[in-house]
């Protein structure tokens, strides 16, 4: 089976993704013109989104594309446990750092422009 269970994967999670847009679309294209019945715009959006996905389930070419996508994926090097924490702890200081200059220009500015309009 190999990756062929994450191509279907891909295309089941599309197929939900689908759905729930559909069905948002089909509830707000369907209220202009009357209150929709719920279970309606359920089925029609269901419907419309694994139509959609069945389609590109089914092509040939949709089908080579999401397993290179898959291929490429498996040649990532994911970073391990240590290098994934020292890179959250430079993200996290970096935004502390950030934080305090912009609360330094923006304490400075309103300094500034409270002397001016006081004037």
């Amino acid at each position: 089976m190999g990756d062929r269970k994450y191509i279907h994967l891909v295309f089941m999670v599309g197929a939900i993704v689908m759905s729930w847009i559909m069905i948002n679309l089909t509830e707000w294209i369907w209220s202009y013109f009357t209150r929709p019945e719920r279970l309606y715009v359920n089925l029609v959006g269901v419907a419309a989104g694994i139509l959609i996905v069945g389609k590109y389930w089914i092509s040939k070419s949709t089908f080579e594309w999401v397993s290179t996508i898959v291929n490429e994926l498996r040649r990532v090097t994911w970073p391990n446990k240590q290098e994934t924490t020292s890179a959250t702890y430079v993200v996290i200081i970096t935004v502390f750092i950030a934080a305090i200059i912009m609360f330094t220009f923006d304490w400075f500015w309103s300094l500034v422009t409270d002397w001016i309009l006081s004037s």
